[in-house]
């Protein structure tokens, strides 16, 4: 449980520094570790390598003293060197050149007396550390030790110069990460800025410096392109707010002039009484087609039923009845056997809204032929046509032309043509018809090839 609490209080630490004291502190403990790992490695290697030259050199006397022992006992660098022990059969010291001798421990007892046999131990005394070898030999053994205290000095010192140099690579490695941190976080502190100041002010307008081509550069990148795509998106929330109200004022002022005539006059004739009703109904109707476009662009999808494959050759044929039984207008189609992926209701509404523009300024009373070929759709009609100038903006929201403008209509219904097509990855298009009149319509992108067309369908016939 106390570990737990520690861990958690260590974790909350943690998570109140900043990004740049994280960065050095993390570079700081990975230098300490692995300094301490390099001291450590390096002080067992020293520490082995004294010892084994401290015994080599043991070893290399006692053999001296094997060989020699009247002239080796008397060799003055022999015995200011090593520590020369003779013990006796039953264990005991009987000569030595140190004094007090050096005690004899268990494992050099078990060595007293049997020719040949060896041991090597560390033993401490009460100021000195003595590393001895005992040789055995026939009625007891002969001892030759030398002190390790230099070995201990050095390794001590050793041991507090890689903890200093532990200490000082530690703070050079803090402090580089702080530098280096205080390089990566200062764009991400003036992305922080710069978003703050967009929550407090709510402008969009907001640059933030962008510098390098690293990932914090792109993420500024990213950043400004957000704020630019908000920006538009709000540009165009805020038109469509305009232009919506522009084009919702004369339909409402429309209905409450016929509602105060009515008011008014409530002794009108029943023609001209029917005559204002029956233009309130035209004027209600068209609010309404009204408010269902600019919900649908407002939302930003024109429908939201998942994506099917289907012929567009089908969809065409079923407006195309529609379109006969509303506009009392023959509507032709020419289909071949397209397949597109796409919603099936938005596809048919874009079609719709061609035939039913097509009918509306198309006064000929001749027929409307609508041809689906190659994933494409192009409504012809018969009608007075698109001014060149006018051809540009005819898919701009609440755009219209000058010779339409007294005729009823949102100017939505192109708009929302030109969103089909280009959320289903195609495009628009618009051109003079042979013969007099306009081509208007759009191309999809979908699975399966286009077929030969098959012969025209004539709805009610």
């Amino acid at each position: 449980m106390l570990l737990d609490h520690s861990s958690l209080i260590a974790g909350g630490w943690v998570g109140t520094m900043s990004l740049q004291w994280r960065i050095a502190a993390a570079l700081a403990a990975v230098a300490a570790l692995a300094t301490m790992s390099v001291g450590m490695i390096s002080y067992r290697a020293t520490s082995g390598r004294l010892m084994e030259e401290v015994d080599r050199s043991i070893r290399t006397a006692m053999a001296t003293i094997i060989d020699s022992p009247s002239r080796s006992l008397t060799s003055r660098g022999v015995v200011d060197t090593y520590v020369i022990q003779i013990v006796g059969p039953s264990g005991q010291v009987r000569g030595s050149n140190q004094v007090p001798p050096i005690p004899v421990e268990r494992g050099a007892e078990e060595v007293v007396g049997r020719l040949g046999r060896q041991d090597l131990e560390t033993i401490k005394t009460d100021d000195d550390k003595v590393r001895m070898f005992t040789y055995g030999v026939g009625g007891g053994a002969f001892q030759v030790g030398r002190s390790i205290e230099e070995n201990e000095r050095v390794l001590d010192d050793l041991k507090w110069r890689t903890a200093l140099v532990v200490l000082l690579v530690t703070v050079a490695a803090a402090l580089l990460g702080w530098l280096i941190a205080r390089t990566v976080a200062g764009p991400l502190k003036r992305l922080t800025r710069a978003a703050t100041d967009v929550e407090r002010s709510g402008r969009l307008d907001v640059e933030v410096p962008v510098s390098g081509k690293d990932e914090v550069g792109q993420l500024g990148t990213a950043f400004n392109g957000m704020l630019g795509a908000l920006a538009n998106s709000r540009e165009a929330q805020q038109r469509l707010v305009e232009d919506a109200g522009h084009e919702l004022r004369t339909p409402l002022t429309s209905v409450r002039t016929n509602l105060a005539v009515l008011r008014r006059h409530p002794d009108l004739d029943p023609e001209m009484r029917q005559r204002v009703l029956e233009d309130l109904e035209t004027e209600t109707e068209e609010l309404v087609a009204l408010v269902e476009e600019i919900v649908s662009l407002a939302r930003g999808t024109i429908d939201e039923s998942p994506a099917t494959s289907f012929e567009l050759g089908e969809v065409a044929r079923t407006v195309a009845a529609r379109a006969h039984r509303r506009h009392a207008r023959q509507v032709n189609v020419t289909a071949d056997h397209s397949v597109v992926e796409a919603s099936p209701a938005a596809v048919e509404r874009a079609i719709s809204n061609l035939v039913d523009n097509a009918a509306k300024f198309d006064r000929s009373g001749g027929p409307i032929d609508v041809v689906v070929a190659d994933r494409s759709v192009l409504v012809h009609d018969r009608g007075p046509g698109i001014a060149a100038e006018d051809r540009e903006r005819v898919f701009d929201r609440f755009y219209r032309a000058e010779g339409a403008r007294s005729l009823p209509g949102s100017g939505l219904g192109l708009s929302i043509v030109r969103e089909v097509a280009e959320r289903n990855g195609g495009t628009v298009l618009v051109a003079e018809r042979p013969g007099g009149g306009v081509s208007v319509g759009f191309t999809m992108y979908g699975a399966g090839p286009p077929v030969a067309p098959n012969g025209p369908d004539v709805p009610g016939s």
